[in-house]
Order: structure tokens, then sequence, then C-alpha cells
């Protein structure tokens, strides 16, 4: 099938993405721009490198402005893929029904397929997975014993053992899908150069840390 990939350049994402391309044509990215920062549906943090993930995988991308507003921002996704000649998107969507039932209603709608090839995996596992085959950090925590320390750390066995031991203690998500942390990933085995950071800052208050990227280079590897 050829199929347009959503992507945000989180690890979810962009792990589906890295799936599904093993069996179908990804012909595009699709990017969500929200001006919503707590979006119902979409990764927000660092979206502006979104143009460096495209560059990385050589791949169009479309860029779908929304303001964030509840279903609204499920329409502005719908007007922009029925504009595009796929076979059906692919999402990183792992748990959320909320995110999945909407993505199936644009399908059904557009009469094309969605693809979730991480739907129903185990927290743990999706993490592992990632620590394994992709350079990842975190971007955003907001979640009990996540603070802003684990900004810029990277998702490797060490930080999986820690998020083990919250899991234990607070019952959060391996993989972050109840929004309690979010990451960047800034190399992957498809990407032609790796993300590097050359300057940031980090926003945080008494229920969220976001580290935003304000410089960034793509280099050899």
């Amino acid at each position: 099938m050829k199929l347009a990939a959503l992507v945000s350049g989180g690890k979810d994402s962009l792990l589906a993405f890295h799936l599904a391309s093993k069996s179908n044509k990804i012909v595009c990215l699709v990017g969500v721009i929200s001006a919503n920062p707590d979006s119902y549906m979409y990764h927000t943090p660092n979206t502006h490198l979104l143009d460096a993930i495209a560059v990385n995988t050589g791949l169009p991308m479309l860029k779908i402005p929304t303001e964030g507003l509840e279903e609204k921002e499920v329409e502005d996704l719908k007007k922009s893929i029925e504009l595009l000649n796929v076979d059906g998107i692919v999402i990183g969507g792992i748990a959320s029904n909320y995110q999945k039932s909407r993505f199936e209603k644009i399908c059904d709608e557009l009469g094309i397929e969605l693809v979730s090839p991480l739907w129903g995996w185990d927290g743990e596992k999706v993490v592992e997975y990632v620590s394994k085959i992709f350079d990842a950090i975190i971007v955003k925590v907001s979640a009990m014993g996540l603070d802003r320390e684990w900004l810029g750390r990277k998702v490797d066995e060490k930080l999986i053992s820690e998020l083990r031991e919250l899991n234990k203690k607070y019952g959060i998500n391996m993989a972050g899908e109840g929004g309690e942390y979010e990451t960047l990933v800034v190399d992957a085995p498809f990407f032609k150069k790796r993300i590097k950071i050359i300057e940031s800052h980090v926003l945080s208050d008494n229920l969220s840390g976001i580290l935003i990227v304000d410089k960034f280079v793509l280099e050899s590897k």
C-alpha cells in the first residue's frame, strides 16, 4: 500500500513509520502543528524539527496547522489527508482508544486504511525496542516521579529500569502513553544524518517540564 505516515519526531510515530515501511511504501510524512500545547490528539513539543525529520528520511512533509480545539483538530487533519493520493495512514498509537477511534473515523470517511503497527503492544516492549534501534531523548515530563532532571536523558536501559520502578510505585505507563513523558528521536537507522542539539532551554511549572530545542545541526554519522 501507499501510505502517509503521521510523525511528530517522537519515538512512537517514528517506530510505527519504521515498522510499516517494511511491507508498505511510505510516500510522504504528515505533521500536525498545534497551537494548543495540550492538544487532545497530537504530540506538540519541538514540532519545529519536523523539517529536519523530513530531510533525514528524504520524504516530502505535509505540515498541518491547527488551533488544537477538541474535535476540530481531527477535522483539520481529515481535510488535509483527503488531498493526498494514498491508500492509508500510519499512526504510532499504542493504547489510546480516544485517538484511535478518531483516526479510524477519518479513514472510514475517506475510504482508506488505518495502519497502527504498535497497537496493543506492552509499553515496556515499546521502550525496549526504541532503546535498541533509536537514539531518543526525553523532551517533556508530566507525571509523579518525573521531574526536570529527566529532560534530555536518553532512552536507554538505565532509564527503562527507573521507569519500571515508577510504574510499580505510581502506575505510570512505561511508554508514556498516558502523557507521562514525550520524546524526540535524534537518530535512527533510516536517518541520513544525526540531529545534534546545540542550544536548548527548559520551561517548567508544578505540573510539567519541557525541553525546547533552540538550535540544532544535522551532522554526518
